[in-house]
């Protein structure tokens, strides 16, 4: 049997409106962040078979935009799952850490359930 659960929200960071939407699959999350409607980007990473960094890699989207992989190869440590996300916020250091500090609270709810 399959389960898949979608969680669509949005939050206040730093005066920035932020919105998410996770969808959990079985054993893969795909997470999408943004503060406008568009898909950007996309990276995804999972748990390396050796080793404690995980395997990510920028699917489309500017190479240099280093977000998306950063946050995915993160989340897949500390979930042990693969990770598709899509990162459209502005970089800046506070708001990235917000909004990591943000999904992994959504994440512990929505794997806790």
């Amino acid at each position: 049997m399959s389960s898949l659960s979608v969680l669509d929200f949005s939050d206040n960071l730093l005066e920035k409106t932020v919105y998410f939407k996770i969808i959990k699959l079985e054993e893969s999350f795909f997470i999408w962040v943004g503060a406008n409607p568009i898909l950007s980007n996309m990276a995804v990473a999972m748990p390396a078979k050796y080793g404690n960094i995980p395997s990510g890699s920028v699917l489309f989207g500017g190479k240099s935009e280093h977000t998306s992989s950063a946050l995915a190869q993160k989340l897949a440590k500390k979930y042990n799952s693969q990770v598709f996300i899509s990162c459209s916020i502005p970089f800046e250091p506070t708001l990235s850490l917000a909004v990591e500090r943000r999904l992994v609270q959504e994440l512990n709810k929505s794997i806790s359930t």
